[in-house]
């Protein structure tokens, strides 16, 4: 019999944009709905709740009451002003087996996980490499402060955490979560096996990039979480005049600037190109135009851009955060870096010295892992199977 699975999420649903979340939520919700499981997914950015798989039924039409939060314990009261009564009720009534959380260090997740601990209802949180040493960097002092106060219990007291690799388990374990963790990965956007339909795009835009070694970046320009200054300075550091990069992906807080400062600064402006999002047909014509995939993240909780560009038989220039559970470096399909630009730099020097065959041969070995490993129907039945273990598993 299949799951009533509830997950809830900030992002609108959909695939419309660069957030890895929102991918990931919208595509392992209808995987899970095509194995027959009923799926709700709750959206906080569009007030939004989407239906999937054999039961399409809304809302019931008895809402149970939600409880108040602002009666009880100094924390709760604390949360009180995070705690949205309209979305609890709505998850409430739909009656889930069990409600998937898509985040952390977030007040109102915390808030609603407190109102199904007390209906009785278990509960899973996917970090999403939130809890990376570099990832808790960002505002350390307010994250500690919140981790203290709300967020250990609110992990610790889920019935199951999902960790995207074991590296990201161990993590989320030194943090001090004592609860059950499952490592499941994320899986191939279904859109990354398209063919290109015009491979030569790219060099018709930029004829200059002919003949040159095109490194491309796909994702989010977030320079410090994916280490695009680490390339920028590799760069110039390698001195690599025969070669380009190119940056695709929506702009994060300001780091297109940024960046385009730091490589004036360096002299290396002229190799680089940045360009809009690109997804489906025109992000597999301008993988088609890469020659290496490049992505030095600074931390991972699993990135899809390099699932893509592997499902597109391209090899990637890679920190082990970006290393989807390790799988590429243990089959030879990517040049592993430090998240330092002397090891960028130096991984730039090696791509640039072996032949096309030579990339040719990495990326079809990448291509074998994406298919072998990171489908969604498989994962989709970890993670149902997961569910069912951690339902009937008893919770102090």
């Amino acid at each position: 019999m299949g799951l009533r699975v509830a997950h809830v999420a900030n992002e609108a649903f959909g695939v419309d944009s660069a957030n890895g979340v929102q991918h990931v939520v919208h595509w392992l919700a209808l995987a899970q709905a095509d194995l027959g499981e009923s799926v709700a997914v709750f959206t906080r950015d569009d007030r939004g709740m989407r239906v999937f798989g054999p039961d399409v039924a809304s809302i019931s039409d008895a809402r149970e009451p939600s409880r108040s939060l602002t009666d009880k314990t100094i924390r709760q009261r604390l949360l009180a002003r995070y705690f949205d009564p309209g979305m609890a009720q709505d998850i409430l009534a739909w009656r889930p087996d069990v409600v998937h959380f898509h985040s952390v260090h977030d007040p109102q997740n915390i808030a609603l996980a407190g109102q199904l601990g007390g209906a009785g209802i278990p509960y899973c949180v996917t970090i999403h490499g939130g809890l990376f040493p570099a990832a808790l960097q960002r505002r350390a002092l307010k994250k500690a402060i919140f981790n203290l106060l709300f967020e250990r219990r609110y992990l610790n007291d889920a019935h199951l955490i999902q960790a995207l690799s074991q590296r990201e388990a161990e993590i989320i374990e030194r943090h001090g979560v004592n609860g059950p963790i499952v490592v499941v990965p994320n899986g191939l956007p279904p859109d990354s096996r398209l063919p290109p339909t015009h491979a030569d795009a790219l060099y018709v835009k930029h004829p200059w990039l002919r003949n040159r070694r095109v490194f491309m970046f796909i994702g989010r320009l977030d320079a410090w979480q994916k280490g695009l200054d680490l390339v920028v300075k590799a760069f110039a550091q390698a001195s690599l005049p025969d070669s380009a990069l190119v940056l695709v992906g929506p702009d994060y807080r300001g780091s297109q600037n940024a960046l385009r400062l730091l490589a004036n600064r360096l002299g290396v402006l002229p190799q680089l190109i940045f360009m809009a999002p690109a997804f489906g047909e025109h992000r597999a014509n301008l993988l088609a135009a890469a020659d290496v995939f490049i992505h030095p993240s600074r931390w991972e909780g699993m990135s899809l851009s390099v699932l893509a560009a592997s499902a597109a038989g391209k090899p990637c220039l890679i920190t082990r955060d970006a290393d989807p559970l390790g799988e590429l470096e243990r089959a030879h399909a990517a040049l592993i870096v430090e998240a330092t630009v002397t090891s960028v730099a130096a991984g730039l020097i090696q791509a640039c010295c072996l032949s096309r065959e030579d990339l040719q041969a990495m990326g079809a070995r990448a291509l074998r892992v994406a298919e072998a490993h990171f489908t969604w129907p498989s994962i989709a039945t970890r993670m149902g199977d997961a569910y069912r273990r951690a339902i009937r598993a008893e919770r102090p």
